[in-house]
């Protein structure tokens, strides 16, 4: 059965592993380097990256699927785009997993 991964920064996979889903902390150096071998590893059949690690998310996307059907890539913007300031996605995050599971957490 296929796999999802998502491919993002480190603040923004632990929403993600807190959800139960397979992620891959990455750097904007190294997010081309880690996208090429998570596709090329078998196994995921989607693979959602935070677009803002790649520069041109739509190029880089080609480059790296040329020749494939699987994964299919999806770009999510990261909490970044969605936020002036990183206090405003630790405030959201954690007024998410609050109203999740009625607990406040440190983010730290």
């Amino acid at each position: 059965m296929p796999r999802m991964l998502v491919v993002t920064d480190a603040e923004t996979a632990i929403g993600f592993r807190l959800a139960g889903v397979e992620t891959l902390e990455t750097t904007v150096e190294d997010a081309h380097r880690d996208l090429e071998q998570a596709i090329a590893s078998d196994g995921y059949g989607l693979v959602v990256v935070d677009e803002g690690l790649l520069g041109d998310p739509v190029k880089a996307m080609e480059r790296v699927m040329r020749g494939r059907d699987l994964p299919v890539l999806l770009p999510m913007p990261g909490l970044s785009a969605a936020f002036d300031h990183e206090a405003d996605a630790t405030r959201y995050m954690k007024d998410l997993v609050r109203s999740a599971i009625g607990f406040d957490i440190k983010l730290d």
